[in-house]
């Protein structure tokens, strides 16, 4: 047999710690919530927080393709097209809770080797990611105020509370990522010229 290059190596060793962590993550969720997501018990926030990452798992596998081959469904506003305005503190921090946690492992695509062919690929892969984000969003606040107003109402302010850390901060960060690499893409087109 060939022997494995380094970025081969890398690669594996990215993809297995991504199956890692959503193993992990998933079987946690499921134990957490003893396998029953329309019947809320437990602690509140434990059950937001695991049934908010099954409903992601659960949209992320149909729907980060469809988004990633169609960049056109989620455009940046000529206002977004450089990522300054969601530079700000609690972004950033957001940013380095990823960086320097095994959340950053959950997508291993997410990375930039440099060349312009790349950064559209990582301009899909973002894309696909803030889709999902947007959908889970949407489909757990919508579970959310149904507890609200089926008399679980501390279940129902939980799952809207796990939005802020779980779709709205990766939301503004992959925005503000996307309006950086366009700034990124729009310079090394001008420099070509």
């Amino acid at each position: 047999m060939g022997e494995v290059s380094p970025k081969e190596s890398l690669l594996v060793s990215r993809a297995l710690r991504c199956l890692a962590v959503l193993v992990i993550f998933t079987v946690g969720a499921l134990y957490s919530i003893k396998g029953d997501v329309f019947h809320p018990r437990g602690n509140p926030l434990l059950y937001a927080i695991a049934t908010s990452w099954l409903v992601s798992i659960t949209i992320a596998f149909p729907t980060s393709a469809f988004f990633r081959v169609n960049p056109k469904l989620l455009p940046l506003a000529s206002w977004e097209n450089d990522g300054e305005v969601y530079d700000r503190r609690s972004v950033r921090a957001f940013r380095w809770v990823l960086l320097q946690s095994p959340l950053g492992w959950i997508n291993p695509s997410l990375y930039l080797s440099g060349s312009r062919t790349d950064c559209n690929r990582l301009l899909g892969e973002m894309n696909g990611g803030e889709g999902v984000h947007w959908i889970t969003c949407f489909l757990t606040s919508i579970l959310g105020v149904s507890y609200l107003v089926h008399d679980h109402a501390l279940y129902g302010y939980a799952m809207l509370l796990v939005r802020i850390p779980f779709d709205l901060y990766p939301i503004m960060l992959l925005r503000r990522n996307r309006g950086r690499v366009c700034r990124l893409l729009r310079r090394q087109l001008r420099a070509s010229k």
